[in-house]
């Protein structure tokens, strides 16, 4: 086996490493909001920071699916970050075509489908593997 050959086996497919961040969003998006849900019920936070905490929730939690997502190995952090956000946006859309309500398409969910995608963005930056910088030392020898 070459060292291409190799690198390759070990990566994890995109479906399964994508299935993977996916799961991480199911779990902690709702998690996150029951803690503020909780912190709003005891009055720690004023109600009127709702909606913020939420937004932030989705940020959050489209990073931890970044995060997850990305951890399976393989390259493209990047892209594979995007599309664990999009993933949770295009979720956002949909319970939010199934729910009664004013419209699928307000400003409050335009604001959640952006807050996945740049959380899912930030994520996939998180898991961006740099390469150590060699001293200068060991140059000049």
């Amino acid at each position: 086996m070459t060292v291409q050959t190799e690198r390759r086996a070990r990566r994890t497919p995109l479906l399964r490493r994508c299935l993977a961040g996916g799961l991480a969003a199911l779990i902690s998006l709702p998690a996150l909001l029951y803690i503020c849900a909780l912190l709003l019920a005891h009055e720690v936070l004023p109600y009127t920071l709702m909606e913020e905490l939420v937004i932030a929730c989705v940020f959050i939690s489209a990073a931890l699916a970044a995060v997850a997502a990305c951890a399976g190995g393989g390259g493209k952090v990047m892209q594979t970050g995007l599309a664990a956000g999009a993933a949770l946006a295009s979720a956002i859309v949909v319970i939010t075509l199934a729910a009664p309500g004013e419209g699928p398409l307000n400003a409050q969910t335009l604001r959640h489908v952006l807050a996945a995608i740049t959380g899912g963005a930030f994520g996939g930056a998180l898991s961006v593997r740099r390469a150590k910088p060699k001293s200068r030392a060991k140059r000049r020898r």
